[in-house]
């Protein structure tokens, strides 16, 4: 029997319900029984005291009938209302006898006693006295206008022998002789509160058996099922215990299918049929879970070690990922080391779009490939102010025939676009700066050839081919300079030079190449500098050559070379075409030429002064500029210091 109910739950609810339902009706029936003869004994004991109360009343009602009535003979005389007064005597007396004989309980009796002996006194001394009065009246021997209670006084009888203490009479006080009649009505009052507290105390004894009976009920059913649950503990707590566990085990699977499973021993019913097909699940779930986990892992790591950008967009939650490569180009560290999945970027997504420059030029873009699906175009934008290129594309993602989000793909191509901007530059420069010395020598030898010109002239133009050809040397010599440096070629050969003859020798000669400007020169001739001394005198003649070039008009030259610990700074100032706050920023950049017309056409090659910095750089030292559009120019140059002696005696 026992083996036939587990098989199936609904066996063992309806078990569990048919002996529910047994307890519940034996404990109601006998609750009804006892709440039923509860309520007809109190029914009885009410029914009672309402009698007693009726009769209590009739009786009050017979006290006050029989007082108007003699009231009536009094003043009036006439015998018939005399005959009403016997009457009602006798009525009175049979319904005090009633009390009498139905007493109870001590108050009762009282009531009966006290209703007795007002009877008896009324009847033996009030009555006879107000009798005689009447009579007395008649025969002449009073006449009184009104009832006079002191001459009625006179009529009551002498004998004041009675032993009651209750309710006393003094006959020479007339106003007692009414005393019997608020006597009987104050016992009247009592007696019908004291009923109306034994019917109230009746009331409240039932209310509290009929809740007696239900708190009896109460815990009889209580007990029942206590019985109960204590029999079916054993098997519920398996069956509970075992649906608890496959919901703790559906929860752990739910938030990560490889989780550790607790172990489940299927019971025989369709909970056990439960447990081993959820077990059989989870293991397959596992085994599918643990093939995706891999897959994500390969397609994650896949993700991080490519050097494009790559975010992606879930479309219905609008949640980004992102690999590595994102938060390399905005200069960000990365959240983990770990790569087997994508970062989310929620947090860092503000934070990144600060650093871009067209940020509505950007969401249009995004927005027309997430809402519209437009994919078939890229958007190059900036970062931080215009220091970094970046060229985006998306590309859409599909599942099942619908689309769940978008990649979006970003390249820095700020290198790519310098180097194409340096080439169209290095191009427009170098064939600029190659085709104006060629066509001048290749004029003036074509004059040498064709013409018969005097030596004057045939001097001067082979001076003009020397110089053009001079200078085309500088052209390629800076270019090579420039190759040898980015070639890591450009190492110098460190000696010990004097700082004094090296920029002396400098201006000796530029000095003797312009009759417009004057040259002011003022340094320690104690000064030494350890470097290359041909590359040192390229960097201050550079800077010469240029203080005298971009001071078209003349003007002051000044070298001034101060001293601050172990550092020597050499400022070079002209009072020439000076420079704007944007020609400052770059002025040092290879290829890079002044925007002003002046400067445009002065020419040059803009590798002058990036070739004095890296120089400088290699010597330890750095270079710096400081002008005033219109004001002329100041280049300033700092070294370190060295000890002559010192490193004489070292070498």
């Amino acid at each position: 029997m026992k083996r036939w109910i587990e098989q199936r739950i609904s066996r063992q609810v309806m078990t569990i319900f048919y002996i529910l339902i047994a307890l519940v009706t034996l404990t109601s029936v006998g609750t009804y029984f006892y709440t039923q003869q509860s309520i007809q004994q109190t029914t009885v004991q009410l029914e009672r005291i309402s009698e007693q109360r009726a009769r209590a009343t009739d009786l009050f009602e017979t006290w006050q009938s029989m007082q108007y009535e003699l009231r009536g003979h009094v003043l009036l005389g006439e015998n018939a209302l005399l005959e009403e007064v016997r009457t009602a005597q006798g009525n009175i007396d049979e319904q005090t006898t009633w009390f009498e004989e139905q007493a109870n309980n001590e108050e009762e009796a009282q009531f009966a006693e006290d209703a007795r002996l007002l009877f008896s006194i009324y009847t033996t001394r009030v009555m006879p006295a107000l009798e005689q009065y009447v009579i007395a009246k008649q025969a002449g021997e009073i006449d009184e206008s009104f009832l006079q209670m002191r001459t009625v006084g006179q009529f009551m009888p002498k004998n004041e022998t009675s032993t009651q203490t209750r309710f006393k009479l003094n006959s020479s006080s007339a106003a007692d002789m009414s005393a019997s009649i608020v006597d009987m009505e104050s016992v009247f009052t009592d007696y019908r509160a004291n009923l109306d507290f034994q019917e109230s105390e009746l009331r409240n004894a039932l209310s509290k058996q009929l809740v007696k009976a239900q708190w009896m009920w109460l815990l009889i059913l209580l007990g029942a099922l206590f019985l109960l649950f204590v029999g079916l503990q054993p098997y519920i707590l398996r069956l509970t215990n075992q649906l608890q566990t496959l919901m703790v085990n559906s929860e752990r699977l739910a938030t990560n299918p490889s989780a550790t499973l607790i172990p489940i021993k299927p019971l025989q019913n369709e909970v056990g049929q439960l447990s081993k097909s959820f077990n059989e699940m989870a293991t397959s779930l596992r085994t599918q879970q643990d093939q995706v986990d891999l897959e994500r892992e390969k397609t994650a790591r896949i993700l991080h070690t490519m050097r494009d950008s790559i975010v992606y967009t879930e479309l219905k939650t609008n949640e980004r990922f992102a690999n590595s490569a994102l938060f390399d180009l905005y200069e960000h560290p990365i959240p983990s080391t770990e790569r087997g999945s994508l970062y989310p970027i929620a947090m860092y997504y503000p934070m990144f779009m600060n650093q871009i420059d067209d940020k509505e030029g950007l969401n249009q873009f995004t927005r027309r490939a997430k809402e519209e699906g437009m994919f078939d175009e890229t958007f190059t934008y900036t970062m931080q102010e215009g220091q970094k290129t970046i060229r985006m594309y998306a590309e859409p993602i599909d599942l099942q025939n619908e689309r769940v989000g978008v990649i979006f793909v970003s390249r820095d191509i700020t290198q790519e676009t310098e180097i194409n901007q340096m080439k169209t530059e290095l191009v427009a420069t170098v064939s600029h700066e190659l085709r104006t010395p060629l066509t001048s020598i290749l004029g003036f030898s074509e004059l040498l050839k064709s013409r018969q010109l005097d030596e004057t002239k045939r001097e001067r133009y082979l001076e003009m081919i020397a110089s053009e050809t001079k200078r085309l040397e500088r052209l390629v010599s800076d270019l090579l300079d420039v190759q040898k440096m980015e070639a890591g070629m450009g190492t110098p050969e460190f000696k010990v030079e004097s700082l004094y003859d090296l920029l002396s020798d400098l201006l000796e000669i530029h000095a003797g190449s312009t009759e417009q400007h004057l040259f002011h020169f003022d340094c320690d001739e104690t000064l030494f500098v350890a470097g290359d001394p041909a590359q040192l005198r390229q960097v201050f003649s550079n800077i010469l050559n240029n203080a005298i070039k971009y001071s078209p008009d003349g003007g002051n030259v000044t070298v001034d070379v101060t001293c601050e610990e172990d550092t020597i700074q050499i400022a070079i100032t002209d009072e020439g075409l000076g420079l704007s706050e944007e020609d400052m920023t770059r002025i040092f950049d290879k290829f890079y030429r002044s925007a002003s017309e002046a400067s445009k056409r002065i020419g040059g090659t803009g590798l002058g002064l990036a070739i004095c910095k890296e120089i400088v750089q290699l010597h330890g030292g750095t270079i710096g500029v400081r002008s005033q559009l219109g004001e002329g120019t100041t280049m300033i140059v700092e070294l370190p210091m060295v000890d002559h002696v010192n490193e004489e005696s070292s070498s």
